[in-house]
């Protein structure tokens, strides 16, 4: 191993599914129960399946936004199959976990994005991307009735969203 030669400037700022600011938050717990594990990543959007479960993504495009998962430091993470001492970001079926409707969370957006874009999430995965603001809501997807708040982003990158209690819905 060699001597360090780079020093970074700028710290990383958070971890997909934390918690960015102590600003109001308003979460839930949920037992989450989605099509397929692999779709139930810290940071991705959920919706209710039923009374206490939720699932990632919103499979019939009627069901009603339950919150993005967060907390995977309180979660019990399982790794990966054959290592469960692997890190990861995704929570097995039948597990308990969080989900935000109302506050400030780190995300991973897979594209640029502006502060004050709109996000809207994939309907199977769940995963969030984001739309300008006028723009329609493409079809696939549900709103996360959230705004980027910090971070703008040139390519696919963490950023924060800005999860409102007030629904910003595109037209």
């Amino acid at each position: 191993m060699g001597i360090q030669t780079v020093i970074n400037r700028v710290q990383g700022f958070g971890i997909q599914g934390e918690l960015y600011d102590n600003s109001p938050v308003r979460a839930q717990p949920f037992n989450i129960l989605s099509a397929d594990e692999a779709y139930n990543v810290f940071g991705r959007a959920f919706s209710v399946l039923s009374e206490g479960v939720a699932q990632a993504g919103n499979p019939t495009g009627t069901a009603v936004f339950a919150g993005i998962l967060s907390n995977p430091k309180a979660s019990k993470l399982s790794g990966v199959f054959g290592n469960p001492l692997a890190p990861s970001l995704t929570l097995a079926n039948n597990e308990a976990a969080e989900l935000v409707n109302l506050g400030c969370v780190v995300v991973s957006l897979p594209a640029s994005a502006a502060i004050g874009d709109l996000v809207v999430y994939d309907n199977v995965t769940g995963e969030l991307s984001t739309i300008t603001p006028g723009s329609a809501l493409p079809i696939g997807t549900s709103s996360a009735y959230a705004v980027v708040d910090r971070f703008s982003t040139t390519g696919a990158s963490l950023a924060v969203i800005r999860l409102t209690a007030t629904p910003q819905i595109p037209v």
